[in-house]
């Protein structure tokens, strides 16, 4: 059996198999394309520049791709679920962060409303990247779109993402399917039945750091 079976098999959130589109979008955007460097590169670029946005974690890849929105983990997982529907295994890699405090800070800086649902920031956070296989495995980190990392930039608020590595943290998952970590992280959302609000609010902030990003 190929080792890397389980690398290239659909799964619910990763639904390449029942949504034909995506599978169109990854061999439109590869044609012509000879190597899987190239490919993978192309692919990545498409969904590192589809928007930022705060979501929820268990989303569809198939949805991500029609929203053209999404956070850390629905990129992730559009990013594997592409790179699968051309033969490229790849996988998830789920692990804490630091807070992005400062960024916190900044967008309830701008909207009491904001401010007052969200509460005091957590002191880590959950982070969901890609690791594909070519020639080894290699991590991609699709989060943030090129304008809200130049917007950051200018406003002063840090860009890197960094792990944490203390005895206390759980070590990173590596994961063929992340559904049941997905479903099981969304039924711990601490924001309950205001958070869809806050999340439109937070991400019109999103959007201005993006319009600095973009020198408007």
């Amino acid at each position: 059996m190929n080792s890397f079976e389980e690398y290239l098999r659909p799964t619910e959130l990763c639904d390449f198999d029942k949504a034909p589109g995506m599978k169109a979008v990854a061999s439109g955007l590869t044609a012509g394309l000879v190597t899987k460097h190239q490919k993978l590169d192309t692919i990545f670029r498409f969904v590192k520049e589809l928007e930022y946005a705060y979501d929820d974690w268990y989303v569809k890849a198939s949805d991500t791709l029609r929203k053209k929105v999404g956070m850390c983990s629905s990129k992730t997982n559009l990013l594997v679920s592409m790179a699968r529907s051309v033969g490229i295994p790849a996988r998830y890699r789920v692990f804490k962060v630091e807070a992005e405090l400062m960024l916190f800070g900044w967008i309830t800086g701008q909207d009491e409303q904001i401010a007052r649902q969200m509460g005091e920031p957590y002191q880590e956070q959950d982070h969901v990247l890609a690791e594909v296989y070519i020639d080894g495995w290699k991590v991609f980190d699709t989060s943030r779109d090129t304008p809200l990392e130049e917007g950051l930039k200018k406003l002063g608020i840090p860009v890197d993402i960094i792990p944490i590595s203390l005895p206390d943290i759980p070590k990173p998952l590596v994961l063929a399917s992340f559904d049941d970590w997905a479903r099981d992280r969304q039924g711990r959302r601490r924001l309950d039945d205001t958070e869809r609000g806050v999340f439109s609010l937070a991400n019109q902030q999103l959007e201005k750091i993006r319009l600095i990003g973009r020198g408007k």
